[in-house]
């Protein structure tokens, strides 16, 4: 396996541990929606959520790994492991930002969350988008996928909501 086919395929991970990462820490943004009264317990809430995603995902890799090579991991490999899921981390910027906001007052904290609801499902559309980009894929296409992406997400969203919370 050459080195342009390991970097597509972490591409391809890092492109999924986003949209897995998304859909959660969206679920959880609609589950606290009901319930939230104070921005930082939100934000608590959201970050906690987060760091569970991401040592669940590095430790089921890092298992994953072992079991496929026999062998303990390199620092390389392990540095790899860890950048694979920085997307996972990544989906909580931008909602962390919108609560930061809400703790200093400068907005309602159910505006904040609906706010970060919305950009989460935008972003599910942007890595649609992006991914029928790399295809090389019209316009038309993109926005196609990004939209049926998006839907798909809020579906899977949905589902996780009533199913786990």
């Amino acid at each position: 396996m050459s080195e342009a086919d390991i970097e597509e395929l972490h591409e391809a991970e890092r492109s999924s541990h986003a949209i897995y990462g998304l859909v959660i820490i969206t679920a959880t943004l609609v589950a606290d929606h009901e319930f939230a009264t104070d921005a930082l317990v939100s934000m608590l809430v959201l970050w906690g959520a987060a760091l569970v995603l991401v040592l669940a995902h590095v430790y089921s890799g890092l298992i994953a790994q072992i079991s496929e090579t026999d062998r303990r991991l390199t620092y390389a490999e392990r540095h790899v492991l860890i950048a694979d899921n920085i997307p996972v981390a990544a989906s909580v910027i931008l909602p962390t930002i919108l609560l930061v906001l809400a703790a200093i007052g400068l907005m309602d904290l159910r505006v904040a969350l609906d706010l970060s609801i919305l950009v989460s499902v935008g972003s599910l559309f942007a890595v649609g988008m992006y991914q029928a980009r790399q295809q090389g894929a019209p316009i038309a296409h993109q926005v196609g996928i990004g939209a049926l992406g998006a839907a798909l997400g809020i579906v899977v969203i949905m589902a996780e909501v009533v199913l786990s919370h």
